[in-house]
């Protein structure tokens, strides 16, 4: 893949002035960057963040979506509307969607399949957890949530997915996987696209990986076999450090094997 996919995702935080401030440091420090940048900010901000960044390489992504197409669901807010304001992308089946708030495979199903068809990018989140991971349980449990996830996905429409795996315990804890564990990962994933799919197929699928990435570990992980980009968290909320790690995942890298 020429351009690997770097994307962040702010969570609750920043108002709109806030990402404002944030947009007007951050363009210039990537405007040169040949990188697919891609960033989910609170619903608040989604329509200055999208006039922000019109004519530069940078996406605009909402953290959430309703699975339906409209309807009596307060406070929900989706995909057409999404579409209508211009953003790009949506965050779909994060961890900490599925952990606090409930939502299944078969519901995160429903959402990929509500996105596409309103023409987003779905940024498709998987992994594990600390106690299916010591319980040898990583590839049974990606198994399920992407094949569970993809279901009535078809091979045309997989374009429009960004695989982000996501250990859960990676998240947030300043805890890294292995190299070797990334890797072996990695194609865990792609062996199962090609069970569903085809082994072509699979090789054109964007799989990133995302839990405790800075601007040090960036500088390897940006190397590795394999993986086209990354999805940040809390590191992507200083513009200056999210431009530093951006700048790791440069398209034609050598990527390293572990």
């Amino acid at each position: 893949m020429s351009n690997k996919y770097v994307m962040a995702n702010f969570k609750m935080n920043k108002t709109d002035a806030e990402v404002e401030e944030y947009l007007n440091t951050f363009l210039p420090l990537v405007e040169n960057i040949n990188a697919k940048i891609i960033l989910g900010v609170p619903f608040t901000s989604l329509k200055t963040a999208v006039t922000k960044t019109q004519n530069s390489n940078v996406m605009i992504a909402a953290q959430n979506m309703n699975e339906n197409e409209k309807g009596a669901y307060t406070g929900e807010v989706s995909a057409d509307m999404l579409k209508n304001l211009g953003v790009d992308a949506v965050i779909v089946g994060h961890s900490e969607r599925r952990s606090n708030y409930n939502e299944t495979d078969e519901l995160v199903n429903k959402k990929i399949l509500r996105g596409l068809k309103s023409g987003l990018i779905c940024i498709f989140c998987v992994g594990e957890t600390m106690y299916e991971r010591k319980n040898q349980m990583t590839e049974q449990v990606l198994v399920r949530q992407i094949t569970e996830g993809l279901k009535s996905v078809y091979a045309n429409e997989l374009k429009n997915i960004i695989v982000a795996y996501e250990p859960v315990w990676a998240i947030g804890t300043g805890v890294t996987p292995m190299d070797v564990e990334i890797v072996e990962t990695v194609k865990v994933i792609r062996n199962i696209l090609t069970s569903m799919y085809d082994e072509e197929i699979s090789k054109e699928v964007v799989v990133t990986y995302g839990g405790s990435i800075n601007e040090i570990n960036c500088k390897e992980i940006g190397k590795f076999e394999g993986l086209d980009g990354a999805l940040i968290g809390g590191a992507s909320l200083m513009p200056e450090k999210f431009a530093k790690i951006i700048n790791a995942f440069k398209p034609k890298a050598t990527r390293k094997k572990a």
